[in-house]
């Protein structure tokens, strides 16, 4: 995808200028968004590696160099960087490889030419991870939903996809937000009530856990697989139907 599509590839995505930004420079939001970053989800990096992407603060032959360590074709390939419409865009060459909105600590969006998500973090994540480990740490398990009983092991793990498309089936153990990306920052798109039965397209891991993937009518929706109930219990939000569950 060339550089010539940008703009309307930008406008899709979640904005990653707030308010007030326009008092802001360029080299603001180059210093704001560069240096180091990770990708978690494993079929992203390259023979189990960390997947590891530097953005440079400092331009190069009028552009901002990338690169990359450990991570997976077509990652792999990213040479520079740039802010447009107050978007991240990673590009090989004239190739444009991702357009992502968020926040300085995690940003999202898709490989272009493909419907692949992507997630980039900083190496502490979003501050989410922290808040749900030390819950962790106090309660000694994550709970099933709204129940007192711990998750087991497998309860935690990704859905598989079967099929052509490829899809999994999770039944919902709380009520959840739908997000339009998978951040917790993202707009919310609805509610999923407990109990209901959602077919997703892709899962994720993210320094927070799981995220799945689905399509509701017109919208595409995320949803975190773990989440703090009352601020204060760590949860298993949904886990995987099995066939003929």
């Amino acid at each position: 995808m060339k550089r010539s599509v940008l703009s309307a590839l930008a406008l899709a995505l979640t904005t990653l200028l707030p308010q007030g930004a326009a008092a802001q420079t360029e080299q603001d939001f180059i210093n704001a968004f560069g240096g180091e970053w990770y990708v978690f989800e494993p079929s992203q990096r390259q023979d189990g590696d960390v997947c590891a992407i530097t953005l440079s603060k400092e331009r190069k032959d009028d552009l901002l160099p990338a690169v990359t360590k450990g991570c997976a074709a077509p990652l792999s390939t990213a040479d520079s960087w740039l802010i447009n419409q107050g978007q991240i865009v990673l590009s090989a060459g004239e190739d444009v490889l991702a357009v992502m909105g968020g926040n300085q600590f995690r940003i999202t969006g898709e490989l272009s030419g493909s419907s692949t998500s992507l997630v980039i973090e900083r190496a502490q994540g979003d501050g989410n991870s922290a808040r749900i480990a030390a819950a962790l740490r106090k309660h000694k398990c994550y709970y099933l939903g709204f129940g007192q009983d711990c998750a087991e092991k497998s309860d935690l793990s990704i859905p598989e996809m079967a099929g052509e498309p490829p899809v999994a089936t999770i039944r919902t153990l709380a009520n959840l937000n739908a997000r339009a990306q998978p951040r917790r920052d993202a707009a919310t798109i609805g509610n999923i009530a407990q109990g209901t039965e959602v077919r997703v397209n892709q899962c994720l891991t993210a320094s927070d856990g799981p995220w799945c993937r689905a399509r509701i009518g017109e919208n595409v929706i995320w949803l975190a697989m773990t989440a703090l109930r009352q601020d204060e219990w760590p949860i298993v939000t949904y886990r995987a139907v099995a066939p003929g569950e």
